[in-house]
């Protein structure tokens, strides 16, 4: 099954910033590409997902599907002096969250997924709990434990939750998903058509991104292939998940959506409470997301049992 998950809307186009002479080969690609997918996708989205399988992120870098854009290794972050992933990578279990510190009025348990049909209560021996970009853990209703568990989800590793279910499934368990599939977009292809072209009817606005290039990582890097709004140039949302595009969770950590990060969020039935980077709870509307994102994939909101 496919998720195209994202967060409020869908943005704007194509290149990562030329970063170095090495780097500058592979963002001119993606630049070149981007050109080739943004008019793809304006007729035609499968020939544009299709396209945007030529798309690499940038070096020492990989895809985080629960991220939605390019992330470097857990536990390191982008160094911009040596144009590469450094730091000490992370290794084992994730953290365990902390359920008891988002304010919701229902008893929470901590959970680890690997996607947003195969999740299971936290144990840090526990495969999908394991350090990875894959892997995402979260906070969410404890009742739903002893019913992932009669499932077999989390037990064998090979079965998924079975959505279209109507009798067998709680309400809970489904709007969990809901909320799971809200921030997850399979591959990177998928999240390069949602996030860098406007097929959608969607834009992401310029002083928004000029922000994170004036304040954040980008203000260190040497973007000689594209500054803000000349020519065809416009904004990669997928390399380096940047502040002011669409694909970009405000949480804990110094690159929005990182997932260590991650650790601070809540998945309720129809909201998801993330702890954004001034320690603060913010909400996103599960449905809004759905309807915003899933609009390639109309029967799997259907099976959520949403109505956009």
């Amino acid at each position: 099954m496919r998720f195209f998950a994202t967060a409020t809307s869908l943005a704007s186009v194509a290149t990562a910033a030329s970063i170095s002479a090495g780097a500058c080969a592979s963002a001119t690609a993606n630049l070149q590409l981007g050109n080739q997918i943004i008019a793809e996708a304006s007729t035609d989205i499968s020939a544009a997902v299709s396209l945007a399988g030529g798309f690499h992120c940038p070096k020492g870098m990989a895809y985080s599907p629960w991220v939605k854009a390019c992330e470097c290794p857990p536990g390191l972050s982008y160094d911009t002096t040596s144009k590469s992933c450094g730091g000490t990578p992370l290794t084992g279990a994730w953290p365990a969250p902390q359920c008891d510190t988002s304010g919701a009025k229902v008893a929470l348990s901590a959970f680890c997924a690997v996607s947003p049909t195969k999740f299971t209560k936290y144990d840090a021996t526990h495969a999908w709990c394991q350090v990875a970009l894959d892997t995402f853990t979260f906070c969410a209703e404890a009742e739903i434990e002893a019913e992932i568990s009669a499932l077999g989800l989390g037990i064998d590793l090979d079965v998924d939750l079975d959505i279209s279910l109507t009798s067998s499934i709680s309400t809970v368990l489904r709007g969990t998903s809901a909320g799971l599939a809200a921030l997850y977009i399979e591959e990177l292809a998928q999240a390069v058509v949602i996030f860098n072209t406007n097929a959608f009817g969607f834009a992401v606005v310029a002083a928004d991104v000029e922000v994170s290039l004036t304040t954040s990582i980008f203000a260190q890097l040497s973007a000689t292939a594209c500054l803000l709004g000349v020519g065809k140039c416009q904004f990669d949302c997928v390399s380096y998940n940047t502040m002011g595009c669409h694909n970009y969770i405000d949480v804990v950590g110094a690159l929005g959506g990182r997932l260590a990060g991650f650790v601070g969020v809540t998945i309720l039935p129809d909201v998801i409470l993330s702890l954004s980077s001034t320690k603060v709870y913010t909400n996103l509307v599960v449905k809004d997301l759905l309807c915003a994102s899933l609009k390639l994939d109309t029967p799997l909101i259907s099976q959520y049992k949403y109505t956009c």
